[in-house]
């Protein structure tokens, strides 16, 4: 396959993802109005078609929502911004007597080919750590430790994480779709 467009201004998605699609992918990074919604499914999926009235031509898109069980599932979609506005050691501090760690994190790859946009999801289980751990990643990264591992994201570094991250999961589904379509 001839390079794909990949919507993002994050180098790390760009090259998890080309480790996991093992194909070359293209980086444009545009403004997108992103809607508001605690349905990451719609969010990826507008912002799909949102990138490609931009571009023109085929893209991809990866939005990740971060459900903490003891927030009824906030921050979800919103986890960027939770992100950008408290930090991961904020976020700890806050649930720092939350006996509930459960999260679940969900990657969506929305793709547009200029006729149909289809949304692949991605989901691991996972607990918070009780402080920031790693120094690889970026994000929840040094927070998140996915279930049945000791290490956060952060800490198993780009290979480590590749292997079972919510991301890989999305990604490889959408791979199996872009190789049903060369049939």
């Amino acid at each position: 396959m001839k390079k794909l467009l990949f919507a993002t201004g994050n180098k790390g998605k760009i090259i998890e993802a080309e480790h996991i699609l093992g194909i070359p992918l293209e980086t444009v990074n545009i403004e997108i109005d992103e809607v508001q919604s605690m349905d990451l499914e719609y969010v990826a999926k507008r912002k799909a078609e949102a990138a490609f009235k931009i571009l023109r031509k085929p893209v991809i898109i990866d939005d990740v929502g971060v459900f903490i069980e003891a927030w009824n599932g906030f921050p979800g979609p919103f986890a960027k911004f939770i992100l950008d506005k408290l930090g991961n050691r904020r976020v700890l501090e806050i649930l720092k007597s939350e006996k509930n760690r459960n999260v679940t994190v969900t990657s969506a790859v929305g793709y547009r080919d200029g006729k149909n946009t289809h949304v692949f999801l991605g989901e691991v289980q996972a607990t918070l750590a009780h402080e920031e751990r790693g120094t690889e990643g970026w994000g929840f990264d040094p927070i998140i430790i996915p279930l049945g591992q000791k290490l956060t994201y952060a800490e198993m570094g780009l290979l480590g994480k590749s292997k079972l991250s919510h991301r890989k999961k999305a990604l490889e589904k959408f791979r199996k779709f872009l190789d049903s379509q060369k049939k």
